[in-house]
């Protein structure tokens, strides 16, 4: 915001009157500028603005409401909110004319010096109050700019981590491939163990691409809102985990009915990482049992396992951070999961958290908007 302050500007072809306004509004942080005629009002005006503009009715010949109409309909286009004061009063048409004109007030004189500063003083405090919010909007839009350049790099970085990454990694596991199948046989069996290890890093590694890829994603999609069956789409993932390994005893108890106000395709992505850590982490159980469940009317699901949980007060902010783990080698991951499923809950304005201890399973909470006509009954 510019330090220069808000000025005021006095038209009255009396000397003493300029005087005396001059008098009363000291003080008032203003800087208070002079005209005498109606030219020398537009020269000022054509010079800046101002936060109020006192204007004299019978302004020597002129008079102040043809001043007033060539300061609005002229290419200066003043804006500036115009008192008018006036030692006669003829009739309430002067003062209707007056606000046709676009003046937001009318004073008689002799002018009551206390009402005069005080409404000027009122004039002044909503020019600050505009110069300010024209100040905040102004770096709201190069907030926005700055973000949109973000986005953009963002979009830039995650061609190059898709192309100048995936290529050399893709020729990588091929020619491992090609080795493993034209030459295993050449090499002894610790020679064919170390070539499986850096096999299986490098699909770690692609895994960890794809994941950072949709992390870069979710932070600009724009969102397809509409009311969402939530247990449809967890009883269709569940029913394609528990495919993916049949020899698992796994009991889903997934509560019918539950729906929100999101975006379909982000929400998927959130309960399949939800659902792949609860049947992930339950590997270990005789008879795993995932639930998903809604807990309150905000609505508030929840998606819990008798898995072998972890230190949730350990983990702390660190748990919905990207490639943090909290569990051993023996449970595969790249630790963006929960990333990914706090994105998506943060872009529909919601919150998640986590219960758990290490033995005791993982009970995830997290709010959705709901759907349209409030929520359903469990």
């Amino acid at each position: 915001m510019s330090d220069t302050p808000p000025a005021v500007l006095i038209v009255d072809d009396t000397a003493a009157n300029r005087r005396l306004y001059e008098v009363v509004l000291r003080g008032t942080g203003a800087m208070l500028v002079h005209a005498a005629s109606a030219e020398e009002a537009m020269r000022r005006c054509a010079e800046q603005d101002y936060a109020v503009i006192l204007l004299d009715v019978h302004l020597g010949e002129a008079s102040g409401f043809d001043v007033a109409r060539q300061l609005r309909e002229s290419a200066l286009q003043v804006q500036a909110p115009i008192v008018f004061i006036s030692a006669v009063f003829t009739h309430d048409s002067d003062v209707f004319k007056g606000y046709q004109l676009g003046a937001v007030d009318y004073i008689l004189s002799p002018v009551v010096p206390q009402i005069l500063r005080a409404k000027v003083e009122g004039f002044l405090a909503l020019y600050r109050l505009r110069q300010q919010a024209q100040a905040q909007a102004a770096a709201i839009e190069r907030a926005y700019d700055e973000l949109h350049q973000a986005h953009a790099d963002l979009e830039r970085f995650s061609y190059s981590l898709s192309h100048d990454l995936r290529t050399p990694l893709g020729h990588m596991l091929g020619f491992g491939q090609l080795l493993q199948q034209r030459q295993a046989s050449a090499l002894d069996e610790q020679g064919r163990a170390w070539l499986q290890h850096m096999m299986d890093a490098g699909q770690r590694m692609t895994g960890i691409i794809d994941d950072m890829l949709v992390l870069a994603r979710l932070s600009h999609q724009e969102l397809q809102r509409a009311d969402v069956d939530l247990s449809a789409i967890a009883a269709e993932l569940a029913a394609s985990l528990s495919a993916g390994q049949p020899q698992r005893q796994v009991r889903w108890e997934i509560a019918p009915g539950l729906r929100a106000h999101c975006d379909a395709r982000l929400l998927r992505l959130a309960l399949a990482n939800l659902l792949s850590n609860a049947f992930k982490y339950s590997a270990g159980q005789p008879q795993a049992v995932i639930e998903l469940q809604r807990v309150d009317d905000v609505p508030t699901f929840c998606v819990s396992d008798n898995g072998a949980g972890f230190d949730a007060v350990a983990a702390g902010t660190r748990l919905f951070q990207p490639f943090q783990r909290f569990h051993d080698r023996r449970f595969e991951g790249s630790g963006v999961g929960l990333s990914v499923v706090h994105q998506v809950v943060r872009r529909h304005g919601g919150s998640v958290r986590a219960e758990s201890a290490p033995g005791q399973g993982a009970r995830f909470f997290f709010t959705l908007p709901a759907p349209a006509g409030g929520t359903e009954p469990a």
